[in-house]
């Protein structure tokens, strides 16, 4: 088997009418003969294969087909078909699964060689297959529906939909789009068929009506509703009694769609951002015991039959070198003298007196006996003993490049362990900050109810937070209501961003359940209440607003999470101040280069550990500009 990155696998459990073989067989043969180099961008010169073994269908193509049937009417198969080409090898494998006891079932992979499963997970698209498949035949996930394209929901579908989402026997996410009105139903279907392209199979997607969404909404509690133009994830094991629950099943919001459809249509990185949880979720929760017990028989049975076949190679090519062919053969004899000379025979018994001693004959004849299990000495038992022994020198060899090939495979496997260990140990550093912080401000709220007499206390009664301050679930949904549009947030009067979306997806790919989004939203905050003191007459700048007490009033964060310049090792490095220098609009709306060295930093204990690079431009406009949300730039400790 060939060691990849698996970043796609859908379990689809068929109908127990359908068999799992021949559907599959019949889907995988079509799709590949679509590939044939006599249609439109085909690279393929056969689409044709018979049986077991490997097969090259073109220059860098090759199908390969495993079967393992069993006596008790059990039947598997797994078809790889593995691609290269000027993106990467890819390998597409399908296992087909059919038994009295379990049914129809099919697991179709996709991932690539030589990369990091992240990768995998962010390039490799549904095959096609998996639509057609879909699209053929009717696949259940407990209550859940997979198919081809979105679900659309009416009014009499609503109390299935609820019933899906809290199924708990379902094993794939639900995805949930709610229109935003009855005039955009149709539009609605075609973007969020757009926007989950990547999680087709492995995510069952429904689109609610605008005319459904308010039944909706009263069959859910406000912590699980899907507002109008929100798309939402339900993972699995919903809990709808239980309101911190609501925080597990993520939400799209529409600022993020603002920014992320061209032409109508959505834009790749999104479609891969969204499907990337999913697919997570997917490969991090154990298969079905009898799929993975099926899956696993499979991938024995390959091997065996890979290393069968690279044997076989190695024997024939170092080639049979046969004592007797029906000629002459040399053989050699031992004189009295210790000289030794060459005679020519065509058998043992024909060979000259003395040629082989009595003792010597009868250790051939041993050996033979041992080896081939044969009580005469023939000529043809040469031929075999030769063949065995070449046999077993093949499988030494075969079984010494298996062996370095594990070796490689275990290394590789050594370093991603060791990689998720770093990522393990920076969260828990970063989860103890966060504990360290949340006790310090508790310290500070007791020490205060405790100096404070009830009227001062009544004084500075807590406001709750107005809902429009409600955190973004991504950083590029943060982003996005800081630029100009239709769903700019209020902030915006104060605080604008003006940097690109590679570092905010970047972000969102590292932490996909949002902690760096609240902590970066928090500081945006700060950012608006310090500009509004500015526009209010206060004169100051962000560090004496976050260390001044006696300050105006407004959000604060730890003083520890500012720093209003960099290092002198990056002040002094003309190439790391460059990284740091991001633009703004200037009075004409041009926009002007600006260094940037003030920083917002919602963790210092990682490598990755994002920052938030502003100018404050209160002085001249009342804004403060925020030119770069990513990772780390470079520093001593990134280099």
């Amino acid at each position: 088997m060939l060691d990849h990155a698996v970043g796609y696998r859908a379990v689809l459990r068929l109908p127990e009418d359908v068999s799992a073989l021949d559907l599959s067989d019949e889907e995988l043969r079509q799709w590949l003969r679509s590939k044939h180099r006599s249609k439109r961008r085909g690279t393929l010169e056969s689409a044709d294969w018979d049986g077991e073994g490997d097969v090259r269908l073109g220059k860098s193509a090759v199908v390969s087909v495993t079967i393992d049937d069993d006596a008790h009417g059990a039947r598997r198969r797994l078809t790889r078909f593995v691609e290269t080409n000027d993106r990467g090898t890819w390998l597409i494998s399908v296992f087909a699964l059919s038994s009295r006891s379990n049914g129809e079932a099919v697991v179709i992979e996709a991932g690539m060689l030589d990369v990091e499963p992240e990768r995998a997970i962010r390039d490799v698209a549904p095959p096609r297959i998996i639509r057609n498949l879909l699209a053929r035949t009717v696949v259940r996930d407990g209550a859940a529906h997979l198919t081809s394209a979105p679900v659309r929901v009416d009014v009499d579908d609503v109390a299935a939909l609820v019933a899906v989402i809290k199924d708990a026997e379902r094993r794939v996410p639900v995805v949930v789009a709610t229109s935003l009105s009855r005039d955009t139903d149709e539009v609605w279907q075609r973007t969020i068929a757009d926007l989950t392209a990547m999680s087709v199979g492995v995510a069952a997607t429904y689109v609610v009506t605008d005319a459904a969404a308010v039944a909706l909404a009263a069959m859910l509690p406000p912590s699980h509703r899907v507002p109008p133009g929100r798309v939402r994830t339900f993972v699995t094991d919903v809990d709808l009694g239980l309101p911190a629950d609501g925080a597990r099943h993520r939400v799209l919001g529409p600022a993020t769609f603002a920014r992320s459809i061209r032409g109508g249509r959505v834009a790749l990185p999104l479609q891969s951002l969204h499907a990337e949880g999913i697919r997570k979720h997917f490969l991090g929760h154990e298969l079905p015991k009898d799929v993975r017990r099926g899956m696993r028989l499979l991938i024995d049975a390959e091997s065996r039959r890979i290393r069968d076949a690279r044997i076989s190679t190695i024997v024939a090519e170092r080639g049979e070198t046969t004592l007797a062919t029906g000629g002459a053969v040399e053989t050699r004899s031992v004189t009295d003298t210790g000289t030794t000379e060459a005679t020519v025979s065509s058998s043992v018994e024909s060979r000259e007196p003395g040629a082989l001693s009595i003792g010597l004959k009868d250790r051939v004849a041993r050996f033979v006996r041992r080896w081939l299990g044969a009580s005469n000495l023939e000529d043809g038992h040469f031929d075999a003993l030769d063949s065995l022994l070449a046999k077993a020198a093949g499988e030494k060899s075969a079984y010494e490049q298996l062996f370095a090939e594990a070796g490689a495979r275990e290394t590789r496997l050594a370093d991603q362990l060791l990689a998720l260990n770093e990522r393990i140990d920076e969260l828990e550093l970063v989860a103890a900050s966060e504990a360290q912080d949340a006790l310090d401000l508790r310290r500070e709220r007791d020490w205060l109810r405790t100096s404070m007499t009830s009227e001062q206390r009544a004084a500075l009664a807590i406001v709750p937070d107005d809902s429009a301050w409600a955190g973004p679930e991504s950083v590029r949904e943060l982003v996005a209501r800081l630029t100009p549009g239709d769903e700019e947030h209020a902030a915006f009067a104060r605080v604008q961003f003006t940097g690109n979306d590679a570092g905010p997806l970047s972000v969102d790919e590292r932490d996909p359940i949002g902690r760096y989004a609240s902590a970066l939203w928090l500081y945006v905050r700060v950012l608006h209440d310090y500009a509004e003191a500015k526009a209010g007459g206060w004169s100051g700048n962000m560090h004496m607003y976050l260390t001044n007490d006696d300050g105006p009033m407004g959000t604060r964060c730890p003083r520890d999470r500012h720093a209003s310049t960099e290092s002198d090792s990056v002040l002094q490095n003309k190439g790391w101040r460059q990284e740091r220098i991001f633009t703004i609009p200037d009075s004409a709306g041009t926009l002007v280069p600006k260094e940037m060295f003030a920083h917002f930093r919602p963790t210092h204990r990682d490598t990755f550990a994002p920052r938030m690079h502003y100018f404050d431009d209160t002085d001249r406009s009342g804004k403060v500009f925020i030119g770069y949300i990513g990772p780390h730039l470079t520093n001593t400790k990134t280099n």
